[in-house]
């Protein structure tokens, strides 16, 4: 019963829990997209706005100072006498309208007289006293800019009209005005919305749609339209109110689930207004690759962090499995019925025990396990704080080795260990062994230096000594270098000091020790 147990045990050890680390790893990859989702989605927002207003301010400086060319080249011309002096008459005024017309493909100046007569060579005299713009220019004599409107046969072929007046010593002698195509303004629209990925509506001053970068009706209620979408923080009513106030201002709305957002304002020189919109969802599908490209980004860096970790693990598994081995083979040794208890060799089955621990050869600790112990010791404090550490290298392996074999280099490290077990017992310390024939020791407890110091010239003297191999005697020895532990040392700063101290022994000819003190 007792022998199934610990097998099941060790079977159970051999397995390390990857399932947990590999689920974590990916929530935490799901986590890291939606976090850059949620970010995306929080700086569309924020670009929302920043596209809107800046479609708006484009599309309204660039249409504004379309007409406003028109508006200066008509004022300019109603400042020369020759078309503003009633006594010139109408056929001279039109005919060098008519030279002028012919550089500018998109209008057509015609001239108006005080009965608002309009005249045209070759045909008779036309009033145009019903046109509201007309009305409105003779009666506050201020530049009009009228709406779009369909002209031409084609029904098709959109106008817009500037008129000016013509004064003469604060007089009204008549009217300077030109048709010109709504085209321009148009692309404008289009070019200022597609920079910003934006949508775009012109609308004329009783809120009918003049144009859009949409498929909106021309002449369409824009008010009308808006009845489809729910607005957030604004009314319709009070959007239209706005509107014919030429004011300025910004509402969000949603339409089929998609968030929104609208910048309006006036058009100068007109009585336009532009509407520019951004919605989320077009604007976050153009941040969209950007955004997965920054997520994947993420898991990459945590995918190596998980295999830099799994590395590790795997490293650790090594130490584990040597364990194990070594468990496998004590239990074969304890309940092997081919072998008698009291045949056992318990000092064997604890060799095997600690192997991943113990250096095969010496019985001590190895580099990485000692390291670890000394770590500890020094994270968790000395009570006392009297640590001390030994640096001891065996002089001349090489030498020793090519001369008599490795069976003597062997012979003399496994002397060297078990001198230093001496002293781990005897001052409650850890030996281990740190390279190829470099050991390194901590002693507790040693109260002053000269204490320390009559206890490595005992060592260092111990660790002189002869060995035999095929009947010849050969003579031993080791340097040692050391040092006491300061609390402000890391593990890093105790072992360079004792390793300084070392080298200054080999330096001055092996075989003694040296003691490091006061960065001396």
């Amino acid at each position: 019963m007792k022998r199934d147990v610990i097998r099941k045990n060790s079977q159970e050890a051999e397995f390390f829990p990857f399932a947990p680390i590999r689920r974590r790893f990916l929530i935490f990859c799901i986590v890291c997209v939606l976090a850059v989702m949620f970010s995306g989605a929080c700086l569309t927002v924020r670009k929302m706005r920043q596209s809107a207003e800046a479609a708006y301010q484009s599309a309204s400086a660039q249409i504004s100072q379309k007409v406003g060319e028109s508006i200066k080249l008509l004022t300019s011309l109603a400042a020369l006498p020759e078309f503003y002096d009633p006594e010139v008459p109408w056929e001279s005024k039109t005919a060098k309208l008519d030279e002028i017309n012919q550089y500018f493909g998109y209008m057509f100046i015609c001239y108006v007289d005080e009965d608002i007569e309009v005249y045209t060579l070759g045909e008779e005299a036309a009033s145009l006293a019903s046109r509201e713009y007309m009305q409105t220019l003779y009666s506050t004599r201020e530049i009009q800019v009228t709406d779009g409107f369909v002209a031409g046969a084609d029904g098709r072929t959109l106008n817009y009209t500037v008129a000016v007046p013509l004064i003469q010593d604060d007089v009204m002698t008549g009217s300077l005005f030109c048709s010109i195509y709504f085209d321009d303004a148009v692309n404008l629209l289009k070019q200022s919305a597609a920079a910003n990925g934006a949508e775009a509506v012109l609308i004329g001053s009783k809120g009918q749609i003049m144009s859009s970068t949409g498929d909106l009706a021309f002449g369409a209620s824009y008010t009308e339209i808006l009845h489809e979408y729910k607005l957030i923080g604004l009314t319709t009513d009070k959007l239209e109110t706005l509107l014919l106030a030429r004011d300025s201002g910004s509402f969000r709305s949603l339409k089929a689930g998609n968030s929104r957002y609208t910048v309006f304002g006036p058009i100068e020189t007109t009585n336009w207004d532009i509407l520019v919109t951004v919605d989320f969802l077009s604007l976050f599908a153009a941040e969209l690759p950007s955004l997965l490209l920054a997520a994947l980004f993420q898991i990459l860096i945590t995918l190596i962090l998980y295999l830099f970790v799994k590395k590790h693990i795997f490293g650790q598994m090594a130490i584990m499995e040597n364990l194990l081995t070594s468990r496998h083979k004590m239990e074969k040794k304890l309940y092997s019925n081919a072998i008698a208890p009291e045949s056992v060799d318990y000092e064997d089955i604890l060799q095997m025990s600690s192997k991943g621990l113990r250096d095969e050869l010496t019985g001590l600790a190895t580099r990485t396990f000692f390291l670890n112990q000394l770590e500890k010791l020094l994270r968790d404090g000395n009570a006392s704080g009297k640590l001390s550490l030994c640096f001891v290298d065996l002089d001349d392996l090489k030498l020793l080795n090519d001369t008599y074999g490795h069976q003597a280099g062997d012979s003399a490290l496994k002397k060297i260990g078990f001198i230093l077990r001496g002293y781990e017992k005897k001052y409650e310390g850890v030996v281990g062994r740190y390279g190829g024939d470099e050991f390194i020791l901590i002693l507790k407890d040693i109260d002053s230096v000269e204490e320390l110091n009559d206890v490595l010239s005992e060592l260092v003297e111990r660790l002189h000594f002869t060995i035999t191999v095929n009947g010849t005697e050969i003579p031993v020895h080791c340097s040692m270098g050391a040092c006491v532990w300061n609390r402000k040392d890391t593990l890093k700063t105790l072992i360079s000091k004792a390793d300084k101290a070392l080298y200054d022994v080999k330096r001055h000819g092996k075989g003694t020790y040296s003691l490091f003190l006061n960065g001396e």
